[in-house]
């Protein structure tokens, strides 16, 4: 048998000598030597001292029936009894097994007699001492700027790209409605588009011009920048493109191509059916700077630059 590892250490139990004595009539449990080897498997060995003045005392009788008695007393350093205890044995228990469960209880006792050591106050805790402040950089040329903490990475900019396709009606290059279409594409961010789109109106027969007829169609281009502010937008736009027609008089028949450049904003409102796809309708003006609708009476200058109008309605798919 062995004790848990709560037992106490050598240097936390009092130093104790043992006296043992028996009745010369149980030769067999006086061996003082024996008793103390087996006390050894409890109490240190260093602590069974024969000059100390606590005791362990253990003295043996043998009763009328051939059992043993067993008193045990531990006395303090004034001899003073501080644990007793009294055990009987039956006649068929011999003296090793005396000796062996009274070293046990004994070895029990001593340590639950053990004066207990007096609880430390515990230890303040000591703050650490405050960290010197850092002195103050001289005004040198060679003192470092402070640190500054690393700039947060900016976050990726929303990018989608987009195409367009629709139908149009514009006024101004020709001197009547033209019906045409339109196919756009260009770049979508947070708040601001790019766009790039191409218009073609077909063959249309206008009115007569006098004695003349003219069957015209038109071509334009415009590049644009747009702010958004859903569903609205706005863009400052630039066009160019030609205007072809073929006339028929009654003295001759032609065909006449101009060009024209000019530029010219649009405001719109984007209807957003899907995350992907959406419905838009467009107005704008353009004004020429160069180059005019076709006129065939000779027209001044001035007489050509007229504004341009156009409004239409297209399906945008966004990705």
């Amino acid at each position: 048998m062995a004790w848990s590892s709560s037992a106490l250490a050598a240097d936390e139990l009092p130093h104790s000598r043992v006296e043992l004595t028996t009745d010369r009539t149980l030769p067999g449990c006086s061996d003082a030597f024996e008793f103390k080897a087996i006390l050894a498997n409890w109490v240190p060995v260093s602590t069974i001292d024969p000059t100390a003045a606590r005791a362990l005392v253990v003295r043996i009788r043998r009763l009328p029936d051939g059992g043993k008695s067993v008193d045990t007393t531990i006395t303090d350093e004034n001899g003073v009894a501080v644990s007793t205890d009294h055990r009987d044995y039956s006649p068929q228990t011999d003296c090793f097994k005396v000796l062996y469960w009274t070293a046990f209880d004994a070895a029990t006792r001593i340590r639950a007699a053990a004066p207990k050591k007096e609880e430390q106050a515990p230890t303040p805790s000591v703050e650490p001492p405050p960290s010197p402040k850092t002195a103050p950089c001289p005004r040198f040329p060679t003192c470092p700027p402070p640190s500054k903490p690393p700039a947060a990475a900016p976050a990726p900019v929303a990018r989608r790209v987009f195409l367009a396709l629709g139908g149009i009606a514009s006024y101004g290059l020709i001197p009547d409605w033209a019906p045409g279409l339109r196919v756009a594409g260009g770049v979508q961010l947070p708040q601001l588009s790019l766009e790039l789109d191409a218009r073609w109106g077909a063959n249309l027969n206008t009115r007569p011009l006098g004695f003349t007829e003219a069957e015209m169609h038109t071509f334009a281009l415009t590049a644009g920048a747009c702010v958004k502010r859903p569903p609205l937008l706005g863009c400052l736009l630039a066009a160019g493109g030609a205007v072809g027609a073929a006339t028929l008089n009654r003295a001759y028949a032609g065909h006449i191509v101009r060009a024209f450049f000019g530029v010219g904003a649009r405001s719109g409102v984007e209807l957003p059916f899907t995350e992907h796809l959406a419905a838009r309708v467009d107005v704008e003006v353009a004004f020429p700077l160069v180059g005019t609708r076709l006129d065939l009476v000779n027209p001044s200058f001035w007489e050509t630059l007229t504004p341009t109008f156009t409004g239409g309605g297209s399906l945008v798919y966004a990705f």
